[in-house]
C-alpha cells in the first residue's frame, strides 16, 4: 500500500509539473506564426523551435507515462493520462520576398524565451529527480534541461543581435537585408561557409575575400549579398577604415555602393602602380637578356596597364551627370567593368544595363556612354524620382574570336549567358541588400542583344526579385517560351526591336520575345533605328531612347508613337554579317 501511494503521489507532483510547464514554448511559437520575424533565416528558426516544443510535451507525457505505468505495477487503478499537446492557430507567414521584423515582437520572443529557459531547467531537474527516486530512466527530465539550454542560449543571442541593430538603425525601421541576416544570421539557409569568411575578412584575410567572390559568382545563395551588408554594418568604423583597402572587398555585392566606390578606386591605383614597377622590371630584362619570348610577359602588363588607364579616363566627372561610381573592375582575361552614374543605394530608380556579343573591358566607352544616355534621358522626364543607371560588364559576353567555336564562349550556345546570369542575380542581390528602404523605389533591367539572354537567366534564378521591369532590345531570346516565366506581369516585359534587325529576327534562344505569343509588351523604336539595326537604340533623342527613358519612370502611357512607315528599307550593317553567319538551328 505504501508503494502505490508513493508512485501516486510521484504521478500528482509530475502531473502538476507537466500542467505548469507544457506550455511554455507557445508563446514563442505564437509569436514567430504572427510574423515577428520574416525571411532571412526565419524558417529554419520556426522549424527548430517547433522540434523543441513537440519534444517538450513529448518528454512530459513520457515521463506521465512511465509513472502511471509504475503506480499500476503497485496495485493501483490506471490514472487518466492529461492531454499536453496544444496548437497554435495564428496564420502561418507564407513564402514571399519580404524579410524583416517587428522589433517590439521580437522582444517579446527573446524574454519569452529567457522564461522558459529558466522554468524549465528546474522542472527538468525535478522531473530527473523523481523519476530516478523510483528506479525509472531520467532521460525525460534531461530532456527538458537541453531544451532549457537552448532556449535560454538563443534568447541571449537574439537579444544582443537586436540590441545592435537597434543601435545601428535610427528608429525601428530596420532595413530587410540587415533585420533578416544580421539580426539572425545563425538561422539563415546554410550561413557557415559565408559567415566564417566573413570572419575572416575582418581580420584581413585577402584569400577568404576571395573564396566569397568564387561563391558569389555562383550565384546560388540568394542570401550572401544581405549578409556581407549586415556584417559591414557590424564592424567598426576602424575596422571599416583598415579593410577599405584591402585587395577585392570593393567587388562584394552588398557593400554600399560608395564604400564599393573608395575601395575599388584605391585597387585601380594599387593594381597601376604595382604593373609600372613590373613593367620597369620587364623593360629592363628584355633590353639585357634580348630573349623574344619575354616580349608576350611584357605586351602582357603593358595591355593590362592600358586598361587601368582607360577605367580611369571613363571614371572622369561628366558635365551634367551625377559622379560615377566604381562597383567592380578587373582587367585580366576579357575584363569586368561596373559603373554606376548616380548612387544606386538611394535612388528611385535603378536601371542596370546588360550588354551582349562583343562587350567587354575593351569595348566599355560605348557601353558606358549607353548608360549616360539612359541617365539623361530617363532623368529629362524623373520629375523629383532619383534615377541611377548603371554599366553590368560583369561577365564574359561572346565575342567574334575563336572561341565562337568553343560552346563554353559562342553566342550560338548559351552557356555564357547562364553563367553571367547567375553573376547578375548575385549582383541584383546586391543592390537590393544595400538600398536604403523605400516601398516605391524600382528596379528596371535592360538587356541588350546576347545580354538579354543573360537578363532571363538571371530572371529565372530570382524570379520577382531581379527587377520591377524588363527592357529587351535587339534580343534573340531570353531563354523562355513566355514573358510571365521571368518572374514579372507580361506587362512589365518589354520589347523593342528594329525591322531590320538580324538579331532580333533569330529568335534562337526560346520563343521570339518580338513575337505576339510571348506576351511582352512592344515599345516603338521609330525611323531611325530602322534605318541603322541593331546598335542604335540609344541614339540621342531617338523615339526609342525616349521610350526607354519613359518605362525606366513608369510612364508607360506616355510613349512615343510616330507615323507608321510605308517602307523599310532592308539594310544590314557590314558588322553585323557575323550575328547571321552563326545563326544556328533551334
Amino acid at each position: 500500500m505504501a508503494d502505490h501511494t508513493a508512485a501516486l503521489g510521484a504521478y500528482g507532483r509530475a502531473a502538476a509539473l507537466a500542467a505548469e510547464h507544457h506550455t511554455h514554448l507557445d508563446t514563442a511559437m505564437r509569436l514567430m506564426r504572427s510574423h515577428a520575424w520574416v525571411g532571412g533565416g526565419a524558417p529554419a528558426f520556426t522549424a527548430a523551435l517547433a522540434r523543441h516544443r513537440a519534444g517538450l510535451q513529448s518528454s512530459l507525457t513520457v515521463a506521465l507515462t512511465t509513472l502511471a505505468h509504475l503506480v499500476v505495477r503497485q496495485g493501483g487503478p490506471a490514472p487518466a493520462l492529461p492531454a499536453l499537446t496544444t496548437s497554435v492557430t495564428t496564420m502561418s507567414a507564407t513564402p514571399g520576398t519580404f524579410q524583416g521584423i517587428d522589433p517590439l515582437a521580437m522582444s517579446a520572443l527573446t524574454s519569452a524565451l529567457e522564461h522558459a529557459g529558466q522554468a524549465l531547467s528546474a522542472a527538468g531537474t525535478r522531473l530527473a529527480a523523481e523519476l530516478s527516486a523510483h528506479g525509472l530512466p531520467a532521460e525525460p527530465g534531461h530532456t527538458l534541461g537541453r531544451i532549457a539550454d537552448w532556449s535560454t542560449t538563443h534568447s541571449a543571442d537574439l537579444r544582443r543581435r537586436l540590441t545592435r541593430i537597434q543601435q545601428t538603425v535610427p528608429g525601428t525601421s530596420l532595413p530587410a537585408g540587415l533585420a533578416a541576416h544580421d539580426l539572425f544570421a545563425a538561422h539563415a539557409t546554410d550561413p557557415a561557409a559565408a559567415q566564417a569568411l566573413l570572419a575572416r575578412v575582418a581580420g584581413g584575410d585577402g584569400d577568404a575575400v576571395t573564396r566569397l567572390l568564387d561563391l558569389q559568382d555562383r550565384g546560388e545563395d540568394p542570401g550572401l549579398a544581405a549578409r556581407v551588408h549586415a556584417w559591414w554594418h557590424t564592424l567598426t568604423q576602424g575596422s571599416r577604415e583598415q579593410l577599405i583597402r584591402l585587395p577585392g572587398l570593393g567587388l562584394l555585392n552588398g557593400l554600399p555602393a560608395s564604400v564599393r566606390d573608395r575601395s575599388n578606386r584605391l585597387g585601380l591605383a594599387g593594381q597601376k602602380a604595382a604593373l609600372k614597377r613590373r613593367l620597369d622590371a620587364a623593360a629592363a630584362e628584355l633590353d639585357r637578356l634580348d630573349d623574344p619570348t619575354l616580349f608576350g610577359g611584357w605586351e602582357r602588363l603593358a595591355n593590362q596597364l592600358r586598361r587601368i588607364e582607360n577605367i580611369e579616363r571613363e571614371l572622369q566627372p561628366v558635365p551634367g551627370h551625377p559622379p560615377p561610381l566604381l562597383l567592380a573592375f578587373d582587367v585580366n582575361g576579357q575584363g569586368r567593368l561596373i559603373v554606376s552614374w548616380g548612387d544606386p543605394d538611394t535612388a528611385d530608380t535603378t536601371v542596370t544595363s546588360v550588354s551582349g556579343l562583343t562587350s567587354g573591358l575593351d569595348a566599355a566607352p560605348g557601353d558606358l556612354q549607353r548608360s549616360r544616355a539612359l541617365w539623361q534621358q530617363a532623368t529629362k522626364t524623373s520629375g523629383k524620382q532619383v534615377v541611377a543607371s548603371i554599366t553590368w560588364l560583369g561577365y564574359d559576353a561572346p565575342q567574334i574570336d575563336p572561341g565562337l567555336l568553343d560552346p563554353d564562349k559562342s553566342v550560338a550556345f548559351e552557356r555564357a549567358a547562364a553563367k553571367g546570369g547567375a553573376a547578375l542575380a548575385a549582383f541584383a542581390d546586391g543592390l537590393r541588400a544595400a538600398h536604403v528602404p523605400s516601398g516605391t523605389a524600382r528596379a528596371v533591367v535592360v538587356g541588350h542583344s546576347y545580354g538579354s539572354l543573360t537578363t532571363g537567366h538571371a530572371a529565372v534564378l530570382r524570379p520577382g526579385r531581379l527587377a520591377d521591369e524588363f527592357i529587351f532590345v535587339g534580343s534573340p531570346g531570353v531563354g523562355v517560351d513566355h514573358a510571365s516565366q521571368l518572374g514579372v506581369r507580361p506587362h512589365n516585359v518589354w520589347v523593342g526591336e528594329a525591322g531590320n534587325d538580324p538579331v532580333a529576327a533569330l529568335g534562337r534562344f526560346g520563343a521570339d520575345p518580338g513575337n505576339s505569343s510571348f506576351g511582352a509588351k512592344h515599345f516603338p523604336v521609330g525611323r531611325d533605328v530602322y534605318t541603322s539595326a541593331h546598335s542604335s537604340y540609344w541614339n540621342q533623342d531617338s523615339v526609342s531612347l525616349r521610350n526607354m527613358g519613359r518605362i525606366i519612370n513608369g510612364q508607360r502611357d506616355e510613349l512615343d508613337h510616330p507615323a507608321p512607315l510605308n517602307e523599310r528599307p532592308q539594310l544590314l550593317m557590314p558588322e553585323l554579317a557575323p550575328d547571321l553567319a552563326f545563326k544556328p538551328n533551334r
